[in-house]
Formats: structure tokens, C-alpha cells, sequence
């Protein structure tokens, strides 16, 4: 059920844009992390470490396309 919220709340976020539906985003990733009884702190961890090895979207940068030549 957390998931078919998170989905409701994503396409209303898409729809509206407004600050007002990424909380209601942030309300259900905080209830799908103590379901699963992952810690905030463990989340973080993660999402930084992932924002040092591929980098974040500040920048805008789309990557389209991985070609492997090997």
C-alpha cells in the first residue's frame, strides 16, 4: 500500500509541482524506511554515497547512453 501512495503522490506531485506534494513524497519515503526498519541515518549513508561515485542533478546532466567497449 506504501508504494501505491508513493505512486499517488508522485503523479500528484508531476501534476502540481508544489512543495506541498514533496512532503507528502518525503512522508512516505520516512513510512516505507520504518517499515522496512531502515534507519534515516542509513539512508542518508547510502544516498551520499551514491551522490559521490555518480554524482546528483544539480547540474542538470542527463545521461542518456553507456557503451561498453570491451
Amino acid at each position: 500500500m506504501l508504494n501505491k501512495k508513493l505512486q499517488e503522490e508522485v503523479t500528484e506531485y508531476l501534476e502540481s509541482g508544489t512543495v506541498e506534494e514533496l512532503a507528502d513524497i518525503g512522508e512516505v519515503m520516512h513510512a516505507i524506511l520504518d517499515y522496512k526498519g531502515i534507519l534515516l541515518e542509513e539512508f542518508q549513508r547510502v544516498r551520499i554515497e551514491k551522490l559521490r561515485e555518480r554524482g546528483g542533478f544539480k547540474k542538470k546532466i542527463l545521461l542518456k547512453e553507456v557503451v561498453n567497449y570491451g
